[in-house]
Order: structure tokens, then C-alpha cells, then sequence
């Protein structure tokens, strides 16, 4: 019998699993060793690895799964190291960090904060309700989402729930809502700062010095405001972001970038797990309540599911003094 039939007595399963095995760094007669087990001649089991080991399409692989695996071995790290935290499911709250900390510390390190001191500062703590949005800027017609609970992928739709509303009608809508309520939100896709005077409201937001691009606020900030009630799911963003609660609380919870499971199955940007709903283990999930007057440092590729627990309006902001355009970060997409 020639060589090329004894190769075609050989399962195809058994070449995939040969194949995946070499080039997961297992020696050749670990692999070997297996497929005897499993009813294959150690004739066949030779001839079967040396035709593996000398594909071309093997040796062009080889290189990639090296590097998979050395990647795979940082991701275990961070995992294992993030876990030896004294408190690994909470974000540090911080006052007095300077615009160099905060950019060596939390922005180059990628790690998430609480800041204290920030939006206590802003004119806009204290200042924005939902009633003075209303008699400030109530014949101002906005973009909001509505109709969000007919539709499972609410957030990736944003664009066909979208309608145009007086923003006096939408703040009475919000009041008059007895129970927590997802159905309707004004989100960061409606862009409201950008397309109607209620950008003029960024005039009561002053940031430290260093912090953020002040001159490039209106560009990159995105109001939000809706009920109790409101979900967001979760996802990661290709930029980051300081996101400032101004009135109500809202509840974090974010997965680091390193927690690579949360690919599998992700559309876009989405996740398609639910910390809400899902057992998350064993991926670590910080949990956070932010309080009115905090500002919450989201970084790039963290993914985050946010729930309102109350009224709110937040502003998030993504107009940083340095580089700040991830858009090749997808690799949820990556096939």
C-alpha cells in the first residue's frame, strides 16, 4: 500500500486535530503517542506527522500560532494579576489627580478611575435638571431613541428608534415615568450638542487644565439624558472616554480589554454576554455605583454595561490633548 493511501486511512478529524496540536506547541510524540491511543499505527502516526510538519501551509501557520500563544500567555498574566487586587471588582476614587497623573497613570496605563473633584466644578453640577433643561431649552427639538424594548439590539439600532421631540416634551415624558423604564433615551448617536443650541449648555463645563481639549468640546461630547431605567449593553468603545455624571446615578460595570472570552460571539462592538443576566465567571467584573458630581474615566477597549438607577443626565467627553482615535481596535470583528 503507497504512502498517499495509508495517509487517506487517516480520519480527517485526526489531521485537524494533529495540526492544531503542533501548532498549540505540542511535541510531536505527545501527538503521536494520542493518535496510536486512539486505533492509529505508529506507521500511520509517523507518516501523518511528517506530512504535517512539512506542509507549506504548516510551516507559513507555524509562525502565527506562536505568537498566539505568547499572547495568550500576556492575557493570563493581567488576568492573574488583575485578581490580586485588595479590592479587584472596584475602581479607585481619586481627587487632586494632576493632568500629568492622570495621563501617565490612567490614560498610558489603560486603567479605569473615579474622579471626585471634576464635576463638582463644572457650573453644570447643580445647575442641570431635568426641569431646567426644560425651561431653559424646552422648544429646542431633539433626537431622542424611543421604542428600545421592541428590540433586542435597541443600541445597535439607535438610528431606526430615533425621533425628533421637543425637548420640553421628552423631560415631561421622563417625569411623568412611575416605573424604571428602558423604552426611551436620549444617547450620544443623537448628537443634540451638535445639532441644536443646547450645545451652548458646554459653556457650563470647565475642565482642568490639561485634562481635556476645551476648544474641541462641542465635537466631541455627547449629552445624556433619560429615566430610570436605562440600559446601555455591554460594549467597548474605540476612544477614550471621561464621562461626567452630573445629575442621578448610574451603575458601572466594566470588563478590562484582556478578558478576551468576550469576543466569542460579539457583533461589532457588542458583547453578547449580559452581566445582568449571565454568570460571569471567570471573568472579573468591576462594579460601580457613580454618584452625581463623579466623572468616571472609561479607557479605550474597556468593555462597560451601564444601567441608570435614577434620572439622569450624564456628558460624556472624548475631546483629550493627545491622541485619542482607535477605530483599527476591533477585534471582535476579526475573523
Amino acid at each position: 500500500m503507497g504512502g498517499r493511501d495509508r495517509e487517506l486511512e487517516v480520519a480527517p478529524e485526526w489531521w485537524r486535530w494533529a495540526t492544531e496540536n503542533l501548532l498549540r506547541g505540542v511535541s510531536e510524540g505527545a501527538v503521536s503517542e494520542q493518535l496510536q491511543a486512539a486505533g492509529v499505527s505508529g506507521a500511520q502516526a509517523s507518516e501523518l506527522l511528517s506530512a504535517i510538519v512539512r506542509s507549506p501551509i504548516f510551516l507559513a501557520a507555524r509562525p502565527f500560532a506562536r505568537a498566539a500563544r505568547q499572547q495568550e500567555m500576556l492575557v493570563r498574566l493581567k488576568q492573574r494579576m488583575a485578581s490580586n487586587a485588595l479590592d479587584p471588582t472596584g475602581i479607585p476614587r481619586r481627587s487632586g489627580v494632576s493632568a500629568a497623573e492622570f495621563r501617565d497613570v490612567y490614560v498610558a496605563g489603560n486603567m479605569p478611575v473615579i474622579l471626585t473633584d471634576v464635576v463638582t466644578r463644572w457650573p453644570a453640577f447643580g445647575r442641570w435638571t431635568p426641569a431646567y433643561l426644560a425651561e431653559a431649552f424646552g422648544d429646542v427639538v431633539v433626537d431622542v431613541t424611543t421604542g428600545r424594548m421592541s428590540d433586542p439590539d435597541y443600541d445597535m439600532h439607535a438610528a431606526k428608534h430615533t425621533q425628533s421631540t421637543p425637548l420640553r416634551d421628552f423631560v415631561a415624558r421622563i417625569e411623568a415615568a412611575r416605573t424604571e423604564t428602558n423604552d426611551f433615551y436620549m444617547v450620544a448617536n443623537n448628537r443634540v450638542l451638535e445639532r441644536t443650541r443646547l450645545g451652548a449648555l458646554l459653556g457650563d463645563v470647565v475642565l482642568p487644565d490639561g485634562y481635556c481639549a476645551a476648544h474641541r468640546l462641542l465635537g466631541s461630547s455627547a449629552l445624556w439624558l433619560g429615566p430610570a431605567g436605562t440600559v446601555t449593553p455591554l460594549h467597548y468603545d474605540t476612544s477614550n472616554i471621561l464621562f461626567g455624571q452630573v445629575y442621578g446615578r448610574k451603575r458601572y460595570r466594566m470588563i478590562a480589554p484582556f478578558e478576551t472570552s468576550l469576543f466569542e460571539g460579539a457583533r461589532a462592538m457588542y458583547a453578547d454576554r449580559d452581566p445582568e443576566q449571565d454568570a460571569m465567571s471567570p471573568v472579573l467584573v468591576k462594579d460601580v455605583v457613580l454618584e452625581p458630581g463623579e466623572a468616571l474615566f472609561i479607557p479605550v477597549g474597556w468593555w462597560h454595561h451601564v444601567r441608570a438607577l435614577d434620572v439622569s443626565i450624564s456628558l460624556g467627553i472624548n475631546s483629550f490633548p493627545f491622541h485619542n482615535n482607535f477605530d483599527w481596535y476591533r477585534p471582535s470583528s476579526v475573523t
